[in-house]
């Protein structure tokens, strides 16, 4: 019932108009089954009874008419409820995915809640939200119909409802059983489903392509999407064998009532004589609806229930508390300081700290380069300063202020950063560079001109219009990898931030490329606080200052000189590699 309370609540934030719609659609479904009814008794009664042909005519005019006109009406707010239902799953869809961009990143990599995510997509994606709405316009208009009904039996006697109520209640008994392994096999199913479509994903994503072809990994994918294939078929095999054996059970309890029904009414009308020809038929009709509603309301009730626990999924999903809110608002002062204070860290599930007693403060305008071996924290440190995760113990300030207590996006205002996974979108040169924040003509030709991308930007067929990528549309162009990475450089420089990040800025480019960007980089940092994370030492000597990470923790801290002279282990690491670069030349 509190799933049921919170999909009212969904549809009315989303749609109003559809419950009173809604309302109608049931009213009208309600009355569907009584000029039927109605109908049958006054036939039968007319062809009796010796009454005139007009009068007759009038009546069954009248009654036929009227259900033409309930179900034409009926149909059209159906209709509607089907229309407004469909729109209403593709407003969820929506805020389902805008809910995953605005959650806390670190919560997503926790398996639990990937998983409710997964049975919430299946919700928007499938139709469990409609099916949900069709249940309670079922559910409802068939209740009504069973109080009319059972008003027009009891005339002849309540207990001609009685075998049609037992084996009512054993469809029931039997059918809830049966949603229930249904509603159990589809939960269990989920991780296995989520596995088998995360190689589809692969297997239809081009970026995967490259790496399946050249490494001829093709039968590895293939031996793990059958076996994930073989565990989803166990499910949906036992799920479709107990649907079955539901349906044989049903009818087989309905021959049963029927044969009861005919001999109970066969007895009134043979051998009592107490109903008319008339009479039985609508009797007959009364109990079939009967039977027919109650059956309905019972198997809509299971499916209300079953439907109702998957949207539960997406509303809990919804509902997830977002920590990383926060209310305290940023100043534009210039000037700031960034501390690291005591800070450590580690994923959800595991045992050992990927970052331990991180202590170290940064001004508004050092250029600082973050360097270390793979694994050694440097790309989990920036993400604690993005605030993706949240420190395990110790905390990052902001001006002597806990960066969790600012407003999450007043605070990431603060930041431009360019990984080493970028990302270009499918939208013209302009929008992936801009992402529709102001226009300023000036400062887009300034910055791709800086970058290197101006000579390409004049070449395009739409120049800044040209779309990016032929996937979205075919009128587009394909770009370089070194191409795409400048253009993400050059998105982070646009937004013009107080603190930008460069997570191996350069890797598609060569060291000349490199050396280049790295000296029109700086210039263009001076001021800002600047983050660059990279492998190719030699960048060091641009920057004022080095962090060594290792093991999780900071080894050294200085500038290139100081390091060098410190003889540790970025000296080590520098002499190491401008040996190999020697050896290459």
């Amino acid at each position: 019932m509190k799933n049921i309370i919170d999909f009212f609540k969904v549809i009315v934030k989303y749609d109003r108009t559809l419950v009173p719609v809604l309302f109608c659609d049931i009213l009208f479904g309600a009355l569907q089954p009584f000029p039927k009814i109605v109908l049958s008794k006054i036939i039968f009664d007319y062809l009796v009874e010796d009454n005139s042909l007009q009068q007759f005519l009038y009546v069954i005019s009248l009654l036929i008419l009227s259900d033409v006109a309930i179900q034409y009406i009926f149909h059209l707010f159906d209709q509607w409820v089907e229309i407004k239902g469909q729109w209403l799953m593709f407003q969820l869809g929506y805020k389902m995915n805008r809910k995953t961009m605005d959650i806390e990143y670190e919560m997503l990599l926790d398996s639990k809640i990937l998983e409710k995510r997964e049975l919430g997509l299946k919700v928007v994606s499938g139709s469990n939200f409609i099916d949900m709405i069709r249940s309670i316009r079922s559910i409802v208009s068939n209740v009504i119909v069973v109080i009319g009904v059972a008003l027009i039996v009891m005339q002849m006697g309540i207990y001609v409802l009685i075998p049609v109520v037992l084996c009512i209640a054993f469809n029931a008994w039997h059918n809830s059983k049966v949603k229930k392994v249904q509603y159990q096999c589809s939960v269990e199913a989920v991780p296995s489903q989520r596995r088998r479509d995360y190689l589809n994903s692969v297997c239809s994503d081009f970026s995967f392509v490259k790496e399946i072809c050249i490494n001829d990994c093709s039968e590895l994918i293939d031996k793990k999407y059958s076996k994930l294939s073989k565990a989803c078929y166990s499910f949906i095999k036992k799920m479709i064998v107990k649907q079955s054996r539901g349906f044989r059970m049903g009818d087989i309890t309905g021959g049963v009532q029927d044969i009861i029904i005919y001999s109970v009414l066969g007895v009134k009308i043979l051998i009592q004589r107490a109903i008319s020809i008339g009479d039985f038929s609508m009797y007959f009709n009364a109990v079939t609806n009967f039977r027919t509603s109650v059956l309905k309301i019972m198997y809509d009730f299971a499916d209300l229930r079953m439907n109702s626990l998957n949207v539960g999924h997406f509303i809990d999903y919804m509902n997830l508390e977002d920590k990383n809110k926060g209310e305290k608002r940023i100043d534009n002062k210039t000037e700031f300081v960034i501390e690291f204070s005591h800070v450590y860290f580690q994923y959800p599930g595991s045992e050992n700290y990927v970052l331990e007693d991180i202590c170290c403060q940064f001004r508004n305008d050092e250029k600082i380069m973050v360097v270390g071996a793979n694994g050694a924290g440097k790309t989990t440190f920036i993400h604690l300063l993005l605030r993706l995760y949240r420190p395990t113990k110790g905390e990052i300030l902001l001006n002597d202020v806990n960066i969790n207590e600012y407003n999450y996006d007043d605070y990431l205002t603060m930041f431009s950063s360019v990984f080493q996974d970028y990302k270009t979108f499918a939208f013209s040169c302009l929008e992936n560079i801009t992402f529709g924040k102001k226009e300023n003509t000036e400062r887009i030709r300034e910055v791709i001109q800086l970058i290197g991308l101006e000579e390409k930007m004049e070449s395009l067929p739409e120049k800044m219009g040209t779309i990016v990528s032929k996937l979205y549309d075919e009128n587009g162009t394909e770009f370089s990898g070194g191409e795409k990475q400048k253009m993400a450089i050059a998105r982070a420089l646009y937004k013009d931030s107080k603190v930008v990040i460069m997570d191996e800025p350069t890797a598609a480019l060569d060291p000349l490329a490199e050396y280049e960007l790295y000296k029109q980089l700086i210039f263009l940092m001076e001021g800002r606080l600047s983050f660059f994370i990279s492998h190719r030492l030699a960048s060091g000597k641009f920057c004022e200052r080095i962090l060594v990470f290792s093991d999780g923790t900071i080894k050294e801290d200085g500038s290139h000189a100081e390091l060098m002279n410190l003889q540790g282990l970025y000296a080590e690491m520098y002499s190491r590699q401008a040996e190999f670069y020697e050896r290459g030349s």
